[in-house]
């Protein structure tokens, strides 16, 4: 065979074994109903709220009236407070005391909340025309007419929001989805190695194949499964997003979903084929586990870095950790998600990240090839590069 059939059969040989399998298949169900909890559960906890409507001057109290009996209809709740000028008003929106108000036919907000306009602009509307109408005793036509020509009130925003809250939420969730997403399909290719190799399934497949195809259609295999599961559950928070109408959607793009996929991949590499070679070290899988711990905590450490640099993206310790090899791929996408990473820094990352994942491929071959045949007693490292292949 050559080298690309020998590793395909290897490749399609994992995904079978596994994509098919009731563990996979119960845990991706499992994480993408928790994804549509978690989205939901926002939702749900995040209507409690009533909303609070501030009127200045001498608003209509058919505008009012109509005010609650749509929120009534719409299952919300609303509060209503009097101010005295619109300088008291602004003053209470900024320090959060109420959502708007009402300013003669102008709706005031510290940024525009989609929901308020939508309760706020029929009342007055409504309000408006049953006064015209009360007036001049009109008949039908004239009434359409006041209908069409009744217009939605002015919006004024005080902060314009730059959707920097949802971006951060995007980016904190990047970091986790990536994290979970290569520490799993590391753990397949440690369990896949050890299982070939207690069982001694691997002398088998060795005599047809060498070591290195067997290493290479395995992290290829496991690593299109992993990216089945990356998409899976993304798409999952996409959906749940938009079922649910989260604020953190209009933050998601096109190029953030490529970006992480790309970054899943370096990951991958950069991880996946350490732990096949740490894994190919020992005859039983506590043996594996301790040879491996190492490896475990650098990508602990790489994830909390990750994390405690996602909520300000823009510092120094931020910059840092996504141009580090073992931090990037958790961190980079967090930046870019925030929108504070110029084009140049993810580029360089990328290629750094590329770099460095190619020599630990070419590391792990060495280690992996000269020590996955040995059975009978646990290797080290160090033991295991001199060994002759």
């Amino acid at each position: 065979m050559s080298p690309w059939q020998a590793t395909s059969i290897i490749a399609r040989r994992e995904i079978r074994s596994r994509v098919f399998s009731r563990p996979f298949l119960v845990g991706l169900a499992a994480t993408v109903l928790l994804i549509f909890a978690v989205f939901g559960l926002g939702r749900l906890l995040g209507d409690d709220d009533p909303t609070r409507i501030g009127l200045v001057g001498d608003q209509p109290q058919s505008a009012v009236e109509a005010l609650e009996a749509i929120a009534e209809l719409d299952d919300t709740e609303v509060e209503t407070s009097r101010f005295d000028d619109r300088s008291a008003a602004e003053e209470a929106i900024l320090n959060g005391d109420i959502d708007g108000a009402i300013v003669d036919d102008t709706i005031v907000m510290k940024e525009v909340d989609s929901s308020v306009v939508a309760l706020v602009t029929p009342a007055w509307q409504q309000a408006d025309l049953v006064t015209g109408l009360a007036d001049a005793g009109l008949d039908d036509r004239a009434i359409q007419g006041a209908f069409a020509s009744a217009e939605p009130l002015a919006i004024v925003e005080l902060e314009p929001q730059d959707d920097r809250e949802a971006r951060n939420a995007v980016a904190f969730a990047s970091v986790i989805l990536l994290f979970i997403s290569i520490q799993v399909a590391g753990a397949y290719i440690m369990m896949g190695v050890f299982e070939e190799k207690s069982t001694r399934v691997v002398e088998l497949v060795l005599s047809s194949i060498k070591a290195r195809y067997l290493l290479a259609g395995k992290v290829l295999g496991i690593g299109l499964l992993g990216l089945i599961q990356v998409v899976a559950l993304a798409g999952s928070a996409l959906g749940a997003a938009a079922l649910f109408g989260s604020s953190a959607l209009p933050a998601i793009s096109a190029t953030l979903i490529i970006a992480g996929l790309v970054w899943f991949i370096l990951g991958y590499l950069l991880y996946g084929a350490v732990f096949a070679a740490g894994a190919s070290l020992a005859p039983r899988q506590e043996d594996a586990q301790s040879t491996l711990a190492p490896v475990s905590v650098v990508l602990m450490l790489s994830y909390f870095g990750a994390v405690f640099t996602a909520a300000e993206p823009d510092s120094l310790a931020a910059r840092i950790v996504s141009w580090l090899p073992i931090t990037a791929p958790f961190a980079m996408p967090g930046r870019i998600a925030s929108g504070d990473a110029l084009w140049w820094e993810v580029v360089g990352a990328m290629v750094l990240t590329a770099l460095t994942a190619l020599a630990v491929l070419l590391l792990a071959e060495r280690i992996y090839v000269r020590s996955i045949i040995h059975t009978d007693r646990k290797l080290g490292w160090r033991e295991a590069w001199s060994l002759s292949s």
